[in-house]
C-alpha cells in the first residue's frame, strides 16, 4: 500500500478548515499529508489540490470528505475523479458516501463499482433536478388557469390618460408628446390607446392604426 492523503475543500458556509482536517485525522492522515484550499467566493486555481495531484502514486490512497470537493459541477467532478483514479491510478474514498470508494471490490472489479455508484448518484441528481422543474412547470401553469398574473405589475393609468389620448387621437400631439405627458414609453402609450379604444369606439376617424401606420 501507498502513502495515505486527504483533501478538504473548505467553502463560505461550511465546516471549517480546523474542523475539516479533524476528521481526516481521525482516519490515521499524517498532518503534512492534508492538504486544504479555502474558497473566498471567486474563482481559484485550488493551488493545495494540485500540489497534492503531483505528489499522488499509484496504490496511494486519497481521503476526500465530500465529492464537492472536486468540483462544482458533475463534469468537473467526473473528470477529476478520472484523472486521479485512472491516470494517477490512486484509490479514493469520499467519506460522507462510503459507497463511492475505489477499494470495494477491486481485486475483482477494480474501480467499477465506484465508477457505476457515483454516476448513479448523477443519475439520482438529474432526475431530482427534472421533477423540480416540472413541479415548477405544473404550479404555474395551475396558477394561471386559477388567475394569477405573473410578472411585473402593469403601471397605473394617470388621471390624464383620457384626455391626453383624445388630444393624441385628433392629432393635437405627437405619440411622443403623449407618451411623456403620461409618464409611459411609446409602446406603453399605444398599448392603453389601443385598450381604450376597445372600451369605447366612438370615433371611426380617429383609429390608433392610421397613427401607428398598423
Amino acid at each position: 500500500m501507498g502513502e495515505v492523503y486527504a483533501y478538504c475543500r473548505i467553502v463560505p458556509g461550511g465546516a471549517d478548515k480546523r474542523e475539516q482536517t479533524a476528521v481526516m485525522r481521525e482516519m490515521q492522515v499524517e498532518e503534512e499529508h492534508i492538504f486544504a484550499d479555502v474558497e473566498t467566493g471567486s474563482a481559484g486555481e485550488r493551488p493545495e489540490y494540485r500540489r497534492l495531484f503531483s505528489r499522488l502514486r499509484p496504490g496511494d490512497l486519497l481521503y476526500i470528505r465530500c465529492l464537492s470537493a472536486l468540483g462544482d459541477t458533475y463534469p468537473e467532478i467526473r473528470r477529476e475523479w478520472g484523472l486521479l483514479t485512472k491516470e494517477k491510478g490512486a484509490d479514493v474514498s469520499i467519506l460522507e458516501t462510503p459507497l463511492i470508494d475505489t477499494r470495494r471490490g477491486k481485486l475483482q472489479y477494480g474501480s467499477l463499482i465506484a465508477d457505476i455508484v457515483l454516476d448513479m448518484l448523477n443519475y439520482v441528481s438529474e432526475a431530482d433536478k427534472s421533477a423540480r422543474r416540472r413541479r415548477q412547470r405544473e404550479g404555474i401553469e395551475r396558477a394561471k388557469r386559477e388567475g394569477t398574473r405573473f410578472g411585473r405589475s402593469p403601471l397605473p393609468t394617470p388621471d390624464n390618460f383620457y384626455p391626453v389620448y383624445k388630444r393624441w387621437a385628433s392629432r393635437e400631439i405627437s405619440v411622443e408628446e403623449a407618451a411623456k405627458l403620461c409618464g409611459f414609453s411609446r409602446g406603453t402609450f399605444y398599448r392603453r390607446a389601443r385598450q381604450a379604444e376597445r372600451e369605447n369606439c366612438s370615433d371611426p376617424e380617429n383609429k390608433i392604426e392610421r397613427e401607428a401606420g398598423w
